[in-house]
């Protein structure tokens, strides 16, 4: 039996695309959203090779799930967006960070949902050679990933504090010398989350690897599927989910003493940047 895979592509552009919606990622949210059915289809054909049937088929599938995406979600981001807006605006509180996290789930459990009835009905169609090519590109990435742990740590951890403050810069303005040396701290403690971050995605891939090579019914194949990335949070293993437990502790502390750190000039950047997204994403819905 033969079965296509759609899905880790899907997985990749939806959170490419979540990201930049949740998590105010500095990327052309237009351009990208615009572009994400080819986004979709250019990674689909790096890990499989699709055949010239294939691409006709994901094309005639993506075209109806962006547009129902499209009309039924991005209202909610925008949504979503409005509200931060204004807790940022008068200060955010450790509640606010929790309402954020809780958002970002239920926005990455619906974005997934979306994707299962196609992405099921494509599992069914890939063929024992693309999950050959599919096993040997995750191979290689798990080779070039393995090279990035085999330099220094700390020099790892300092140039993402460095990242993080220039994203911090890019939608809060620039950072005084003060501010930079009461976050740099914070920044620095938020955990290694690689090395576990890795390993979690590399059982992922195998349970995908392993479910592509077994015979399954449409109805396995969405109930699968479901298991690994719509429940994700539930079938993780505890160590992973301990993990990001940690972080989002660290990060709610960092983000509230970046918050009690906010010049008035900056808070009002902030509320700019936000605004800037808002705008961004309501010239996506439908009509405009």
């Amino acid at each position: 039996m033969k079965r296509t895979h759609m899905w880790g592509t899907v997985r990749t552009a939806a959170l490419c695309l979540l990201s930049m919606v949740v998590l105010l990622s500095g990327c052309a949210l237009t351009f990208g959203y615009r572009h994400v059915d080819w986004m979709i289809s250019w990674q689909l054909d790096h890990y499989l090779d699709l055949t010239a049937g294939q691409r006709r088929d994901v094309t005639a599938r993506l075209k109806p799930l962006l547009a129902r995406h499209r009309t039924e979600a991005i209202p909610q981001y925008e949504q979503f967006l409005k509200e931060l807006q204004q807790r940022v605006s008068r200060g955010l509180t450790r509640e606010d960070l929790e309402w954020m996290y809780a958002s970002y789930d239920r926005f990455r459990e619906d974005l997934f949902e979306r994707a299962v009835p196609d992405g099921s009905a494509l599992l069914m169609t890939v063929s024992e050679r693309q999950v050959r090519n599919l096993e040997d590109v995750f191979r290689k990435e798990e080779h070039k990933f393995v090279r990035t742990l085999q330099g220094s740590t700390s020099k790892r951890l300092e140039e993402r504090t460095r990242k993080m403050l220039a994203m911090a810069e890019d939608w809060l303005g620039p950072l005084s010398a003060d501010q930079v040396a009461r976050l740099s701290p914070f920044t620095k403690a938020l955990p290694d989350t690689q090395p576990v971050s890795w390993h979690y995605r590399r059982q992922r891939q195998q349970e995908l690897l392993t479910l592509l090579r077994r015979p399954a019914s449409l109805e396995d194949m969405s109930r699968e599927l479901r298991m690994i990335f719509v429940q994700a949070d539930q079938t993780a293993p505890a160590g992973y989910r301990e993990l990001v437990g940690e972080l989002r502790a660290s990060l709610t502390v960092l983000l509230l003493e970046t918050d009690r750190l906010l010049t008035a000039q900056q808070r009002r950047k902030a509320v700019t940047s936000i605004q800037r997204l808002i705008d961004d994403l309501h010239g996506l819905s439908p009509g405009s």
